[in-house]
C-alpha cells in the first residue's frame, strides 16, 4: 500500500478519532486488520476505504492520491468561475436549439413560494414538492435511490438533472431560464452529500432563486445559515426526509428483503408498533439513516427539528457513520452499492431525449447532441451506427449511458 495512502487515513483517524482502537470500532473495520494495514502487512479495501471516508468527510480520491484536499470546507478557485460559466452555457446552448426548432416543451410554471421564515418556507415548499410528487405515482420519497430520484424530479418538475464533475468540487449547481431548468450535483463517494446537495439544488429551483447559476459548496445538514440557502437547507431535509414516513418506518419491522426501489435490508430491525417518538432508540435511529439513505448528521437534525431529540441526542447521534447504521455483510454490501452509484455520472434523460428526437426526425444534425455530451460528433455517429446495425432500439436511452 503507497505509503501516503497510510499517511492520509492516519491523518483522518488522529482528526476523527482519541485513538486507532476508538476508530476501528467508529468504521466497523477489526482492530487487527486495521493495524495490518497501516503497517503495510496488506492493503485497504474498497469497502474500507470508503468506510474510511465516510468517518473522516473525505473522498476516497483524497485517500487514494491526494489530489483534493482534506478539509471539508475547501475554497474555490478563481478559475472555477470560468468553468461554471462554461458549464451552463452548454446547457443553455441545447435549450436555445430546442427552442429555435420548436421543440422545447413550454415548461409547467412555478408557483410562488411559500412565504414566512426561511426554516418555515422551506418545509411548506417541500410539503407541497412531495404532493406533487405523489400526485404523480411515486408514493414513497424516502426509500427512492438517488438516481430513481433524480428521475422523479425531472417528471414531475421538468428539471433537467445530471451527476457530473464540478468545478472547485463543490456540491451542486443550480440555474433555471425562461426554458429550461437545471440541477447538477456532484460525483462523489459521498453518497449522502450528493442526495442532499440534488434535494437542495432542487428547492432553490422550485423557489425561483436560480436565474443566476447559484453553486452549493460543501453543504452541511443543520449547519446555521442566512437567507436562502437556509430555507434551501430546510426544504432538503423535509423533501428527503417527509414526516410521515418516518413515521411510518419506525412503526413497520424491518427484518427481510426491502420492497422495490429501497436500497437494502435494515439488518437491525424497528420494533413492530413502534411509534416515532421521544425518546429515538439507538436501533431506531440506525434504521432510519439506511433506509433513507441520508447522513446520520442529517437524520439527527431532522429529527431534532421534529422535536424528537434535544441537543445532547442530536450533537450524539450526529456523529455516527454509516458503516454503524449498516452493519453486517447485507448493509455493507447495500453501502457499498450506494458509494459506487454516486461516483456514476449521469445525463438529464429528458434532454438527451428531446436532443435525440431531434435528430431522429431530421430537423437538426448530431451536433447539438455531440456538444451536449462533450462527445466527438464522429464517435457519436458511430456509436449509433453500431446500435442500428445489431437492431435495437431506446437509442436515446442508450445515450444516457455513454461517457
Amino acid at each position: 500500500m503507497d505509503e501516503g495512502v497510510i499517511d492520509r487515513v492516519r491523518s483522518v483517524i488522529t482528526r476523527v478519532s482519541s485513538s486507532q482502537a476508538a476508530f476501528s470500532e467508529l468504521v466497523g473495520i477489526s482492530a487487527d486488520k486495521l493495524s495490518k494495514s497501516l503497517n503495510a502487512v496488506r492493503r485497504f479495501t474498497s469497502l474500507e476505504l470508503a468506510l474510511i471516508a465516510d468517518a473522516g468527510d473525505v473522498s476516497v480520491d483524497w485517500l487514494l492520491t491526494g489530489r483534493t484536499r482534506e478539509p471539508a470546507l475547501p475554497a474555490v478557485e478563481p478559475s472555477a468561475g470560468d468553468e461554471i460559466r462554461t458549464l451552463v452555457d452548454r446547457y443553455a446552448a441545447a435549450y436555445e436549439r430546442l427552442r429555435l426548432l420548436g421543440r422545447r416543451p413550454p415548461l409547467p410554471r412555478l408557483p410562488a413560494p411559500p412565504a414566512g421564515p426561511p426554516v418555515a418556507a422551506g418545509r411548506a415548499l417541500a410539503e407541497r414538492a412531495l404532493a406533487t410528487l405523489r400526485a404523480g405515482g411515486v408514493p414513497r420519497l424516502g426509500a427512492l435511490l438517488t438516481a430513481d430520484l433524480a428521475a422523479a424530479v425531472e417528471q414531475a418538475f421538468a428539471v433537467d438533472v445530471a451527476f457530473t464533475a464540478l468545478p472547485g468540487g463543490a456540491d451542486a449547481l443550480a440555474w433555471q431560464s425562461a426554458h429550461g431548468r437545471l440541477v447538477l450535483a456532484n460525483v462523489t463517494s459521498q453518497f449522502t452529500r450528493q442526495r442532499f446537495a440534488l434535494a437542495h439544488a432542487l428547492g432553490h429551483v422550485l423557489a425561483g432563486d436560480a436565474e443566476q447559476p447559484l453553486l452549493d459548496q460543501h453543504l452541511a445538514p443543520g449547519r446555521q445559515r442566512a437567507g436562502l440557502e437556509q430555507r434551501a437547507d430546510a426544504f432538503a431535509a423535509a423533501f428527503l426526509m417527509p414526516a410521515d414516513e418516518l413515521q411510518a418506518a419506525a412503526a413497520t419491522p424491518v427484518t427481510g428483503p426491502m420492497p422495490p426501489g429501497a436500497p437494502g435490508p435494515v439488518t437491525d430491525p424497528v420494533p413492530a408498533g413502534l411509534r416515532l417518538s421521544a425518546p429515538v432508540t439507538d436501533a431506531v435511529f440506525a434504521a432510519l439513516v439506511a433506509l433513507f439513505g441520508v447522513s446520520a448528521g442529517a437524520m439527527a437534525a431532522r429529527l431534532r427539528g421534529l422535536g424528537l431529540l434535544d441537543a445532547a441526542r442530536q450533537a450524539e447521534l450526529g456523529l455516527w457513520t454509516a458503516a454503524r447504521c449498516q452493519h453486517g455483510p447485507v448493509g455493507r454490501a447495500a453501502l457499498l452499492a450506494r458509494l459506487g452509484a454516486a461516483q456514476a455520472p449521469r445525463l438529464p434523460a429528458r434532454l438527451v431525449g428531446e436532443l435525440f428526437g431531434a435528430y431522429a426526425d431530421g430537423v437538426t444534425t448530431l451536433l447539438p447532441l455531440a456538444d451536449l455530451l462533450q462527445t466527438p460528433v464522429d464517435d457519436l455517429f458511430a456509436a449509433l451506427v453500431a446500435e442500428q446495425s445489431a437492431g435495437r432500439r431506446g437509442y436515446a436511452d442508450e445515450l444516457a449511458f455513454l461517457p
